[in-house]
This record gives structure tokens, C-alpha cells and sequence, in this order.
């Protein structure tokens, strides 16, 4: 009997020590990140023995910054820890690992982890996976963090209905700044206010000779918007031009035509809906295209810096280009007739007579002509009489310099004030003062017309005459 007892001691310490022993190698293992599956499903059911569950384990990992185990056990339980799966999931995310985020943050959804659809939907809404938002963010449409990205969704596809019906609740969420951000933007206004066209706003400053109400497709653009108008605040020209605040427009309503690297191109009529505009001009920011000034409307996109934003504004009150333009492109077609630019003239490059008489002429096309010094040439001789352009040595001088506006024209040259390159060339250079000062010689001289030619525009080229004439008739702009 006592063979027998000691013989069961035996075994039983025999199994203890094995079991001990396959305790400290798969524990060995996880440490270096090498078990497997199997082996960790034993571990787990000796956590009785080991006093330590994979939770704990994957706890401990993390506190003591053994990333390699932890990431291991960590894809090991997921499949069964809904937390440990979205665990995996920010972390692939903070490592700029997106695909494998998305595999864990849908590992987690499919074991009912709510947290998980807010940042797969946050994923897919930066990587412009739109269609898949909707279905992710509607069954926790109660979290106030998903009704705000859907709010965010319902902008940047025109979602009027969603907009309108999730109204009240997005007003009791518990980040009501948000909410109060999209009233500000006018996204609510259900009933716009009736005006006139082309009425004053009288929120307009005194100070400004012109106001761009500034529109945007969606959230990141009408923040854009804000973020612009606070540094052009900084800037020379808004003592002459106030950017009132954006206001909300959906992008299927606008309809623009506004691919990455062409100008971007809307539709115009949709104006003469928008009886809350009363500013001469409309500033409109959306997605993507490249930036450009149609007559009365500017066209941004909403990753354009504020020296893109002056250069633009610059072309409302009347300044041109000054790097080159299109061939067939109508102001280098011929000399000019009248002056038509505060910065740009349009002339013959070559002459033939009395020096004194040509300068005279020539000085009558200029609208800087009062900034030039009488003993600042602007003719030089050449070899078959005289040539138009102030030589080199006058470089610091306001005169008649050579400007690259009709580089590709055979048969005009374009002229500017100063010999150095400006932000009329180079988005990224500065607006001169002296430019400043050309322009408040005749502030109102070379402006673009109104938004209401836009209309107009439009209107001729669907064939309704009538109406295009109307809307020219009822603008209060001169």
C-alpha cells in the first residue's frame, strides 16, 4: 500500500513538474513572441495554475513595452476578445498601418464592438470610402461622436434629408459647439431670407469697397474658409476687400466640373436660387481642381494656401496675370485700345517716330503712368527705331518692364511696373505696395463684374435670353 501511495505521489509530481515545465516554455514563448495558437489554448486553460489569464498577460506586455509579444498574443486572442481586436486595430493604426487596422477594427464589429465601427468609419471616410460609412455608423447612430461624422458624410454628399432629419438630435448632443459650428455655416437655413438681387449686405464693413461671400461643399472646406479669412485678415488688401463668412452649398447642387490638375468650373445658375447672397462677388471652395477667377466668382480648392487666396481676390479688383498665358488666350491676341489692367498693359513692342510724342501716346495706355518719373525712359533706341521697355539700369524704378503674359505671342509683348517678379506670377511672392498704390488711383476701374454675369452667362448658353437680361437689369452693381 505504501508502494502504491508513494507511486501516485510520484505521478502526481511527475505531472506537476511537466506541467510546470510546459507552463515555463510556452511562457518562454510568449515572451519572444513564437507560440502558436494551439500552445497558447493550453496556456489559457493552466491559467489556473499560472495565475495569470491572457488579458493579464497582454496587460503586462504592454506596461513593460514588449511590443513584439504583445502584438503577437494580442492576434492570437483577438478572434475571440472583441476588445483585444480593436486594441490591434489602433495600434496598426498609430503605425500608419491602415490595412491591417481595417482587418481588426472588422474582427472587433463582427463581435458586436461599437467603438470599432466609429474608427473603421473615420478610416474609410479619410480614404474617401463613402458608400461604406452609411451602413457602418447607422446602428450606433445614438453615439454623438457617429452622428457628427454622418452629419460630416451628409455635407460632403448634399445629404439635405439626413441634414434636416437628424437636425434636433445633433442639437442635443453633448458636443453642442459642433452643432452651433454648422448653424454658423448656414447648413439649417431652411428658409433662406427673400432679398433682392444684389442688394447690400449690412453686415458688410464700412471699410471695404468689396465683399466675396465665400461658399463651401463640405465641412473641411467651409473650415478652410474660416482658417483663410483669419489670415487675409493679415493682409494689405483686406482694407479694401471683407470675405464674409462661408456659408454652406451642396456639391450636387453646384455641380462643378473640377478634376485635380484642371481649372475648376461650375454651374452659375444656381445663384439665382440663393436669395441670401448680396455681396458683388462669390467665393467658392470645394474638393479639389485648380484655382481660378471667372469673372464674378472664384474658384478654390479647399487645400489652397492664402497666397493662392490673394492672388485670386487680386483678379476681383483688377489685376492680370503675370505669368504665361494660353496662345489663343484673348488679351495677347492684339495691342490694346484701352487700358483694362491696374498691372498690365498690352502693346506693340517696337515703334517708329518723334521719342517724345511715342511717350506721350504710349504713357496714355498706362495706369501707372502718374508713378513714372519723368526722367525714367521708356524707350530705347533700336535697330529699326525705337523699342518699348525701361533698360535694366532703371530696375529699382517704376517704369514699363517686360512681363511674361503673352510669352507665347508673335505679335504684342505685355508690360508691368517693376522690373521683380510679384505674386501675380508666383503665388508664393509678395504683393507689392506699389501695387497697392496703383490700384487705389482708380479703385473702381478695372474691377470684374458681379456674379450676376456668371448667371447671365449661363442663362444665353441654355438659350433663355429674357431671363439672362433680367438678371443683368436687377443687379445693383455698377
Amino acid at each position: 500500500m505504501d508502494v502504491f501511495k508513494k507511486l501516485i505521489i510520484s505521478l502526481v509530481i511527475l505531472v506537476l513538474l511537466s506541467l510546470f515545465f510546459l507552463i515555463f516554455t510556452y511562457t518562454v514563448k510568449l515572451n519572444s513572441a513564437e507560440i502558436t495558437s494551439q500552445e497558447l489554448s493550453i496556456l489559457e486553460y493552466l491559467h489556473v495554475f499560472t495565475a495569470t489569464n491572457t488579458d493579464e498577460r497582454l496587460a503586462q506586455f504592454r506596461a513593460a513595452g514588449n511590443k513584439n509579444a504583445w502584438v503577437h498574443l494580442a492576434q492570437l486572442h483577438a478572434h475571440k476578445s472583441p476588445n483585444t481586436a480593436f486594441q490591434l486595430g489602433e495600434y496598426f493604426l498609430s503605425r500608419n498601418n491602415k490595412r491591417s487596422a481595417v482587418i481588426w477594427f472588422k474582427t472587433a464589429i463582427r463581435q458586436k464592438h461599437s467603438e470599432a465601427r466609429l474608427a473603421l468609419a473615420n478610416i474609410y471616410f479619410e480614404s474617401q470610402q463613402y458608400l461604406a460609412i452609411k451602413p457602418l455608423l447607422l446602428p450606433i447612430i445614438t453615439n454623438d461622436n457617429a452622428l457628427a461624422l454622418l452629419y460630416k458624410l451628409a455635407l460632403h454628399q448634399g445629404d439635405l434629408n439626413f441634414i434636416d432629419k437628424y437636425k434636433s438630435q445633433l442639437a442635443k448632443a453633448t458636443d453642442a459647439d459642433f452643432y452651433r459650428e454648422l448653424v454658423h455655416y448656414s447648413v439649417f437655413n431652411d428658409t433662406l431670407e427673400e432679398k433682392k438681387i444684389g442688394t447690400r449686405s449690412s453686415s458688410s464693413s464700412a471699410t471695404c469697397l468689396f465683399e466675396v461671400q465665400l461658399f463651401a461643399t463640405n465641412l473641411a472646406g467651409l473650415r478652410h474658409a474660416v482658417a483663410l479669412i483669419s489670415s487675409f485678415e493679415q493682409h494689405r488688401l483686406s482694407e479694401y476687400i471683407c470675405l464674409a463668412p462661408p456659408k454652406y452649398i451642396p456639391s450636387k447642387t453646384i455641380n462643378c466640373q473640377n478634376e485635380i490638375s484642371k481649372h475648376i468650373n461650375c454651374n452659375a445658375r444656381v445663384w439665382l436660387t440663393r436669395k441670401d447672397v448680396s455681396s458683388r462677388y462669390i467665393g467658392l471652395i470645394v474638393e479639389q481642381g485648380a484655382a481660378n477667377v471667372d469673372n464674378g466668382i472664384m474658384y478654390l480648392d479647399q487645400h489652397d494656401t492664402i497666397d493662392v487666396l490673394v492672388h485670386e481676390l487680386s483678379h476681383f479688383i483688377g489685376f492680370l496675370d503675370e505669368y504665361p498665358l494660353s496662345k489663343q488666350h484673348q488679351v495677347c491676341q492684339k495691342a490694346q485700345e484701352t487700358p483694362f489692367a491696374h498691372n498690365l498693359v498690352i502693346l506693340d513692342k517696337n515703334y517708329q517716330g518723334n521719342r517724345k510724342v511715342l511717350r506721350e501716346h504710349i504713357l496714355s495706355q498706362i495706369p501707372w503712368r502718374d508713378l513714372i518719373k519723368d526722367s525714367t525712359p521708356i524707350l530705347s533706341q533700336g535697330n529699326n527705331g525705337w523699342q518699348l521697355a525701361t533698360p535694366r539700369e532703371f530696375n529699382d524704378q517704376v517704369g514699363v518692364f517686360e512681363a511674361d503674359t503673352c510669352f507665347y505671342s508673335s505679335h504684342v509683348q505685355a508690360f508691368k511696373p517693376i522690373a521683380r517678379r510679384t505674386k501675380l506670377e508666383y503665388f508664393e511672392l509678395t504683393f507689392p505696395e506699389i501695387y497697392e498704390r496703383i490700384f487705389l488711383l482708380a479703385p473702381r476701374q478695372y474691377l470684374m463684374p458681379s456674379y450676376h454675369y456668371n448667371i447671365s452667362q449661363d442663362l444665353v448658353e441654355q438659350g433663355e435670353l429674357s431671363d439672362a437680361i433680367e438678371v443683368l437689369q436687377t443687379t445693383l452693381f455698377d
